[in-house]
């Protein structure tokens, strides 16, 4: 059973508000019918419920990589996030992803744009400019999109590969921010980290790089080589460094024209709009270090006059359950004996503490929510008409290969209908939104994100899923425009094109047990052949795994806490099983075993196992269900909703929070103004879909006692 199925046994009561006409969906539309999609200025849409203004200040907290099963179901140690968050306030149990990696959910939240190659891959190679403003699609179903001009080579128009793409936005590429502007609302990008280590996020806005570094005239390039390398002290841009876990890659402003500028010959042009307390959209008033005594965010909690009206709050790449092993502090020591955070006077720096340990995932993002929650709450801002937003970019599925979720369980409690295989993975990686007051199970597809096929029916290049989930034959993923009618044989991981490989592993495991200790060990790995890497310890120097030996039942549960920055801290386990299953003994102890290479189904090479995650002709359709959790005194405690919403959702509401439709900037951009969007209603890229859902009465469940 896939996750919208698990869904249904996992959720308590669902608020739906009645509506006229759109009741069973709980989407209320009001000032224009539902129908409305002409480009009327100053004609606003609004499914919120709210009143205009009742929402004053809003802090959005992104977290990273994890599926609703494995947040709210109880398989982590998460219970302030998982149970606490809730009860004051909503959980939607169906807001999804737009994309994966990473960077294009950042990317479609604040602009409303598609996922593309370079984006997909967290901008990995360089930060050159993404398309011009020549390149924005102005009429269509895509209006507003930017196109990229490496893809016009491409046989199906899409997805030229990583690093020829580009990054950075063109100026008119609006954003949300530009919007806020034009509205004469504050807003501020905070970033825990940011800044402190010289070199790796000194470009505009904490771009990667240094201060010198531009997309359009001085590229940083993310990726070492010997013409390229890192700056002093730098060791990696998309990765934490022992000093510094702040990525650009997490964070959404550096990447857009819109608000960095353009370098040209007279120097540094201003973005597309000027900030409402003036300054630039770069400034220490709009990008700051989230602990900074004088811009961070407990300074500028003490009054309502000192708080933005919009606050984005990026973790560092430890605190937003990234990494499962933090290389810095997870603000594990800034808690007291009995569990309540430390706030310093006078000003809190929770990373002033030495850390009880390195345990990251979500265990370390509990922490860091645990920390900065209350101090939001208790803000006067907060207290009038105050909305926090707790979410995370994409949803990982309860099985990876990546490493960096807990629980990687074949067999587990809530997982247990999600087994390690091609189907699975496309059910994980849904999509979904709402469109006039109907649930979609799609995301639209952008000007580079085509689903080509080849004659076979097998698809050429990943959709908005990036195919992360589900394996490829090389050739389907190839960039040449002369792409075979027959993608197979070889596989490549996430189009990536790499082939998944033997793999060797440090175990332990005896005589007495059929089950090998390997903290590595993940659930697609179950079937494949084993043997023994190291010694020879059984009878007469034998190998003591028998031959014809396989990966049987996968249990990884966590988080173990890691007393160093080094080291597994999940405790994973395997079954030895033979070809029909039956269970295994080894003949000795066995310290080390080689996972056999993996292959397509029906063309496997000598020493290759079936792949589970194979699959040439099905692609993943979005970023997966990550689930979300709202508070606000305009929001009943305990609300829980099972709408379909997505990024491009989140987007609109804020939209129509901040009615940003009657900000002062009309002027034409190449499709829209800023302030009009896309559709003359004040939406943006695919934020202007046609009766997209806002967040409505289902969410704002209180809005009404508070006219």
């Amino acid at each position: 059973m896939g996750i919208i199925g698990k869904r249904k046994r996992l959720q308590r009561a669902v608020v739906v508000a009645a509506s006229v006409g759109l009741v069973a969906a709980g989407i209320a539309l009001s000032t224009s019918s539902a129908s409305a999609t002409s480009n009327q200025v100053g004609t606003t849409i609004s499914s919120t419920g709210l009143s205009n203004g009742q929402i004053k200040h809003v802090w959005l907290i992104i977290l990273e990589n994890k599926s609703y099963d494995a947040t709210f179901t109880g398989l982590n140690q998460n219970s302030y996030l998982w149970k606490s968050l809730p009860s004051q306030g909503a959980l939607l149990t169906n807001y999804y992803g737009t994309g994966h990696s990473s960077m294009d959910n950042y990317i479609s939240m604040v602009s409303g744009q598609s996922p593309q190659e370079d984006t997909q891959s967290d901008c990995s190679v360089a930060n050159t400019d993404f398309g011009s403003n020549s390149t924005i699609i102005k009429t269509g179903a895509n209006a507003g999109q930017v196109a990229s001009t490496a893809n016009a080579a491409q046989p199906s128009g899409a997805n030229a590969p990583n690093g020829a793409n580009g990054c950075t936005y063109p100026t008119d590429t609006p954003t949300l921010f530009n919007q806020l502007d034009a509205a004469g609302k504050t807003w501020k990008g905070y970033a825990q980290d940011l800044g402190d280590q010289a070199g790796r996020e000194d470009a505009t806005c904490a771009g990667p790089g240094t201060k010198d570094n531009d997309p359009t005239t001085n590229p940083a390039f993310l990726t070492a080589t010997p013409s390229h390398p890192l700056p002093p002290g730098v060791t990696s841009f998309t990765g934490a460094q022992a000093n510094d876990q702040y990525v650009a890659k997490h964070f959404p402003f550096p990447w857009f024209h819109s608000l960095t500028g353009t370098v040209t010959r007279n120097g540094t042009d201003p973005g597309l709009t000027k900030p409402a307390q003036g300054g630039t959209d770069c400034d220490a008033a709009h990008i700051a270090n989230l602990d900074s005594s004088s811009t961070g965010l407990f300074h500028d909690l003490q009054k309502s006059s000192t708080t933005p009206a919009f606050s984005w709050i990026s973790p560092n790449n430890c605190s937003d359950a990234h990494d499962a092993i933090c290389k810095g502090n997870n603000l594990s020591g800034s808690f007291n004996a009995s569990g309540a955070p430390i706030y310093q006077a006078e000003t809190p720096n929770p990373e002033s503490t030495s850390p009880k340990n390195f345990t990251g995932g979500l265990y370390a993002s509990d922490l860091f929510l645990e920390y900065y929650i209350p101090m939001i709450e208790k803000s006067p801002a907060f207290k009038d008409g105050g909305l926090i937003d707790i979410t995370f970019d994409e949803g990982n599925p309860p099985f990876t290969y990546s490493g960096n979720s807990f629980n990687n369980a074949n067999a587990y409690g809530p997982t247990a209908g999600d087994q390690p295989n091609a189907s699975a993975g496309i059910s994980a990686d849904a999509a979904g939104q709402t469109i006039f007051g109907k649930s979609v199970h799609t995301e639209p597809t952008g000007p580079n994100s085509t689903l080509g096929v080849n004659s076979a029916g097998q698809q050429l290049y990943p959709g908005p899923g990036n195919n992360s989930f589900i394996d490829r034959p090389p050739a389907c993923t190839s960039t040449s425009p002369k792409v075979p009618a027959n993608c197979v044989p070889g596989i490549v991981r996430g189009g990536s094109g790499t082939t998944p490989g033997a793999r060797s592993d440090s175990v332990a495991a005896n005589g007495s047990s059929t089950y090998v200790l390997d903290p590595a060990i993940l659930a697609d790995d179950t079937g494949r052949q084993v043997t023994d890497s190291t010694d020879k310890t059984g009878p007469g120097g034998t190998s003591p795994i028998p031959a014809n030996t396989f990966v049987g039942a996968v249990s990884d549960t966590g988080p173990q806490f890691a007393s160093t920055s080094s080291g597994s801290v999940v405790d994973g386990s395997f079954q030895l099983v033979d070809q029909a299953g039956n269970p295994v003994t080894p003949t000795g102890s066995v310290n080390g075993i080689t996972l056999s290479a993996e292959g397509a189904p029906g063309f496997l090479a000598p020493g290759q196992t079936a792949d589970p995650l194979y699959d040439a002709t099905d692609a993943t359709t979005g970023g997966g269900d990550t689930g979300s959790v709202l508070i606000s005194p305009l929001i009943r405690p305990g609300t829980v909703s099972s709408v379909l919403y997505n990024h491009y959702s989140w987007l609109r509401t804020m939209e129509d929070i901040f009615d940003v439709s009657h900000g002062n900037d009309h002027h034409g951009l190449v499709a829209g103004t800023v302030s009009g969007g896309i559709d003359g209603q004040g939406h943006i890229g695919f934020a202007a879909q046609p009766g997209l859902a806002d967040f409505g009465p289902d969410v704002f469940t209180n809005a009404r006692r508070h006219y």
